[in-house]
């Protein structure tokens, strides 16, 4: 099958004087039906090259790698455990329940089967504090845009309670259980057109009330891209901590009292982020706010306003960034990374040291259960070469025992795991983690994928990607470069990598792919980049910046079109980490990395491969679109591809079948580019 025509246009935008040039506008437009034959045209063109013999061995593979338990950390509760598990045969995971550790488990919430294609997901669930009622979100087709429901656990029926518009919703219930505060969004029709995932506001429900009647507590002033949630509620009910942000890293914190029915600022304008929590009685605070690194302060709650200078540090800043804080009813249990990979420390709740967990070299802390009315919790930890193995410490013997591994469908002995570090353009030392059988030969001919995100924040630690599993068995070798923009050395790490900055992203980038192939691990016709969402921003910029480097590109709900992003969904929250095009300075910046304004015709691009979701609600699929587009119209003679789910979103709530054909066409792509021996 050919290439599928695209008709060029001529659009060009004025912007502060500046030409801008955009010749496919018009697949912005998913109504239009020459929009809808271009997304067809397109599948059928992808599908035709790449769903071959070997796109059948991987989802064969793939399919059975997936035919395993999967679960979560038991959340205990007031005798109870609530956690999420699917079983081998299942699309999507559910909610069990037991009654005890040795209960018998009981199915709470099932999305599976609602409608004939299982794209029902759980999005969120928020457990009362008696354990005695459970509210979810379901969102169909990963669309993030939940309904949230209630069920009474001893019955397993739903209340009548059906809230739509909760995307991402935070959930803090009252101590008493007669209700909760939650985050919703407006009905369509009520707010500007494509604005309903912005406009976020708190509501208190009581239940058993009609919910079109929730009190609106918070948000009523609030920019509509103000990202809010809610932190936590204190033990008597009294006061609820609710932060708002309009960046990744720093927000304001404002406090409700539930008897004044007044909110007052609590911490407005420090430049910093804020995570607040109430033990007992006190007001405990996970903070970077003059600690590039985090630390912990704390204040007695008839102190609560006090002026956040006044509060008592209770756990130092570290040279290794402080991650997350939990809190048992005697512990605060602390993750740290080191060199992007975690360690644990238990300190009691004066902040005094306790003791360290083991964990394993280049390991992550997958998800830490705890109740601060309880002194039991459970650990997950998982890494490159084994999948999530979850821990329990057992306050009666005062010992951490395994509770509970996931099937292992590789050898780890036959593995390696290498942490490197290499010098970026301006002579920063960036790290990058290299998993690969033991036994490859450096020789410049290994299949090889980079992949990276360096954004908003993130962090990119060690885990297991069964996804890869197939890869990785055939002698492929993965890389993992931690760039900057993301937060594994903190917030200056971050910020070294957005605005003004963003440039030096794909400079780390680029260079981590210059240091494997001088270090023997490929060439370029044996490297592949791979990124998804803020990291298909990267693979697509650093693609047109040097199109030299690499053979083949597959660039996952990526954003390229940075000159309009902020106009859709909820990208408006996003200019504090790429600049603001509405503002020239800014404008002309972000044309200069801006990876649909620089694709130039006589240059050959790698192959490339766009994967995007027609029901993304983050990054709108009009970004890959548009990028296929002009990259399909350069007349060069590599292939590129685009494959559009859909019935499905940013990636969140997949059904296995998709995660298989997905997983499935990226490696068939990558192993026909880059000679992987089948």
């Amino acid at each position: 099958m050919q290439i599928p025509p695209t008709k060029r246009e001529d659009t060009v935008d004025v912007i502060h004087g500046i030409p801008v040039a955009d010749p496919f506008h018009w697949l912005e437009d998913i109504g239009d039906p020459g929009t809808l034959k271009w997304i067809e045209q397109q599948n059928l063109y992808a599908e035709e090259a790449l769903k071959n013999e070997r796109f059948e061995t991987f989802a064969d593979e793939l399919a059975r790698n997936f035919k395993v338990v999967n679960f979560s950390n038991p959340e205990p509760v007031n005798g109870k455990y609530f956690y999420i598990e699917r079983q081998p045969d299942e699309n999507q995971a559910c909610v069990y329940v037991k009654q005890g550790l040795e209960g018998t488990p009981i199915k709470l919430i099932d999305p599976n089967g609602k409608i004939k294609d299982d794209t029902f997901s759980i999005d969120f669930w928020f457990v009362s504090h008696s354990g005695n009622h459970i509210v979810y979100g379901l969102s169909q087709g990963g669309d993030e845009m939940a309904t949230l429901y209630v069920k009474d656990v001893a019955t397993n029926k739903n209340l009548a309670e059906e809230i739509p518009h909760c995307r991402y919703s935070a959930v803090r219930w009252l101590p008493d259980d007669s209700g909760f505060f939650y985050t919703r969004n407006p009905r369509k029709g009520t707010v500007p057109e494509n604005e309903e995932h912005l406009h976020t506001k708190v509501h208190l429900h009581i239940l058993g009330t009609d919910p079109n009647q929730d009190e609106m507590i918070f948000g009523q002033n609030a920019s509509k891209d103000a990202m809010i949630g809610i932190s936590e509620v204190s033990p008597d009910g009294r006061y609820i901590a609710i932060d708002t942000a309009m960046t990744w890293t720093e927000n304001d914190v404002y406090v409700y009292d539930t008897i004044s029915k007044q909110t007052t600022p609590l911490i407005v304008g420090a430049g910093a982020k804020f995570d607040v929590n109430f033990l007992e009685n006190k007001a405990i605070v996970f903070t970077n706010y003059r600690a590039n690194n985090n630390r912990i302060l704390s204040t007695p709650i008839e102190n609560l306003f006090a002026p956040i200078d006044t509060w008592t540090e209770l756990v130092a800043e570290t040279p290794h960034i402080m991650q997350t804080v939990k809190f048992t009813k005697s512990s605060m249990i602390v993750e740290y990374l080191e060199n992007a990979c975690s360690t644990v420390t238990i300190f009691d709740h004066d902040g005094v040291k306790q003791t360290d967990l083991p964990l394993p070299a280049f390991s992550s802390l997958n998800g830490i259960s705890t109740n601060p009315n309880e002194e039991e919790f459970f650990y997950g930890v998982d890494s490159f070469t084994f999948p999530k193995v979850c821990y329990r410490y057992n306050p009666k013997m005062n010992v951490f025992e395994l509770y509970r591994a996931t099937t292992n469908p590789i050898d780890p002995k036959n593995y390696t795991i290498k942490q490197e570090w290499f010098e970026s353009k301006d002579g920063t030392r960036v790290p990058m983690f290299l998993f690969h059988r033991k036994d490859i030969v450096l020789d410049k001919q290994n299949a090889t994928i980079l992949y990276g995100y360096g954004g908003f924040a993130n962090v990119d630690s060690p885990y297991f990607m069964r996804n890869y599993v197939p890869w990785m068995e055939r002698g492929g070798v993965f890389a993992s470069a931690n760039l900057r923009g993301n937060a594994e050395f903190g917030e200056e790490w971050h910020k070294a990598g957005i605005k003004e900055s963003k440039q030096n992203t794909f400079d780390d980038f680029i260079a981590a792919a210059e240091y494997l192939i001088a270090n023997n691990y490929c060439d370029p016709a044996h490297l592949g980049i791979l990124g998804g969402s803020n990291g298909g921003l990267l693979t697509a910029a650093v693609e047109v910046q040097r199109p030299d480097l690499f053979r083949a590109v597959c660039s996952r709900v990526p954003l390229t079109d940075m000159v309009r992003f902020p106009l859709f969904g909820i990208a408006s929250r996003w200019i504090h980490e790429y600049g603001d095009p509405s503002i020239k300075e800014e404008l002309e910046q972000i044309l200069k990395w801006s990876p649909y304004h620089n694709v130039h015709e006589g240059v050959e691009y790698p192959s490339t491969l766009f994967m995007t979701g027609i029901k993304d609600t983050r990054v709108e699929p009009l970004h890959a679109r548009k990028m296929t587009a002009i990259l399909q119209t350069t007349n060069q003679t590599n292939p590129i591809f685009i494959f559009t789910e859909t019935e499905a979103g940013h990636g969140a709530g997949k059904p296995i079948k998709k995660l298989v054909e997905s997983a499935a066409l990226m490696l068939s792509f990558f192993a026909e580019r880059l000679h992987l021996k089948m």
